[in-house]
């Protein structure tokens, strides 16, 4: 998986950067590229988040994804509010609750960890 992370949360990319390995960057950004490329072809137009109550029960229900990419992966958006669902630049994907908070890769509900897509087994 050229998108897995260390207990550092540094991929395979950050860790041969660091050591100057030019090829093996190459490399992995190609096979980076090829991976997002076919996680976003994958990608369901919808998501149906659920299950939250209580403070956050407004950011469930059904997100559409929009023409616009974010960290190079789809962006959700619900329906007539200024909600978000987007991948963070660590991999998590998150729940936003204004466009600002996408930019500034800021949300209050996310994943436990990485995941190519916020319906991937798991998340």
């Amino acid at each position: 998986n050229v998108m897995a992370t260390d207990e550092a949360g540094k991929t395979a990319m950050d860790l041969a950067k660091g050591y100057g390995h030019t090829a093996c960057v190459a490399l992995l950004k190609e096979a980076m590229s090829q991976a997002i490329e076919e996680a976003c072809a994958s990608a369901a137009s919808k998501v149906l988040l659920s299950g939250h109550t209580g403070l956050r029960a407004n950011l469930m229900g059904e997100y559409k994804m929009e023409e616009e990419r974010v960290n190079e992966y789809p962006l959700y958006k619900k329906a007539k509010e200024d909600h978000y669902i987007f991948r963070t630049k660590r991999g998590r994907w998150m729940v936003a609750e204004e466009r600002a908070h996408v930019d500034g890769n800021l949300g209050w509900i996310h994943t436990q960890g990485a995941a190519q897509l916020p319906t991937s087994e798991g998340v």
